[in-house]
């Protein structure tokens, strides 16, 4: 196997759990929703400042992504998290990590990013960003993409919510995606 596979035991678990397998997007939902209050209790628990949220220089953000991709004909559940710092006020720098499975080859997903808020509202700050990203796939050669961001996101101390979408271009003609078009993200996250 040329390229490296990273699974962690974490997504090892999500690729057991039933309810992503069937294609029932209440069952998708209300996980989702457990997942965002056991994280906000933990989040208030660990740090309940009222400003943790207000991107400032030193806070930093953990997120969580649930979703799907497509590659050909291969159809996959993505499981990811991120990590963020914010090096200036409303400038976050950090990384992420995607685990695509229940297709064939897997894939893991690195990504290095940086994403700038623009302060619009207390709550409301679209966003822009660029992203390098290295793609592991299982049995073939690894794919290297650089790309963008751009979106919205709404905060609510600790929580940040965000959609908007993300396009990538391959540095190689062996793309992961047939197609290089903007795929929209959606995210969870906390601050502290």
């Amino acid at each position: 196997m040329k390229s490296l596979l990273l699974a962690p035991p974490l997504f090892n678990f999500l690729g057991q759990v039933n309810f992503l397998r069937q294609p029932n997007p209440l069952r998708q939902i209300s996980f989702l929703l457990q997942i965002l209050l056991l994280g906000s209790f933990v989040s208030f628990f660990f740090n309940n400042s009222v400003y943790s949220a207000s991107l400032t220089a030193g806070s930093k953000s953990v997120g969580i992504k649930l979703g799907s991709a497509s590659s050909g004909s291969e159809h996959y559940k993505v499981a990811g998290a991120s990590l963020q710092y914010f090096a200036l006020d409303n400038l976050a720098v950090g990384a992420a990590y995607e685990y695509w499975f229940s297709g064939n080859p897997t894939i893991s997903k690195a990504s290095l990013q940086s994403t700038y808020y623009i302060p619009f509202t207390a709550q409301i700050k679209p966003y822009v960003g660029v992203l390098y990203s290295h793609y592991f796939v299982e049995d073939r050669s690894d794919v290297d993409a650089y790309g963008y961001r751009l979106g919205v996101a709404y905060i609510k101390s600790p929580m940040i919510l965000s959609a908007g979408i993300k396009q990538e271009r391959y540095t190689s003609n062996r793309p992961v995606y047939f197609d290089q078009d903007p795929k929209l993200e959606f995210m969870v996250g906390f601050s502290f």
